[in-house]
């Protein structure tokens, strides 16, 4: 595979000092970089497995379901805007 980078000046400086210091050329060390993260991303990868969606209804509500659970921060995320919205709407504020 073959892939470009569009990096940064000062990060891609940082990065030929590491590959000079490694005696590798820029193009060998960031390889070297990306599959030493390559078993980290093909455990989880392996873990999570293949995703598949259906839609079920609940009491007439879509529900999406995965088989996966909701990652912490979208559901804090989800119910800051709600607690916003509601705050807006008893306070009279529109966007």
């Amino acid at each position: 595979m073959v892939v470009t980078l569009n990096l940064p000046p000062d990060i891609e400086r940082a990065f030929q000092g590491q590959a000079d210091a490694r005696g590798l050329s820029l193009d060998e060390f960031l390889s070297e970089v990306v599959l030493s993260r390559a078993e980290d991303v093909a455990g989880q990868c392996a873990v999570a497995g293949p995703v598949s969606a259906r839609i079920e209804f609940e009491e007439g509500v879509p529900v999406l379901r995965t088989g996966h659970p909701i990652g912490i921060s979208v559901v804090d995320e989800t119910l800051d805007s709600i607690r916003r919205e509601r705050d807006d709407a008893i306070l009279g504020r529109t966007h």
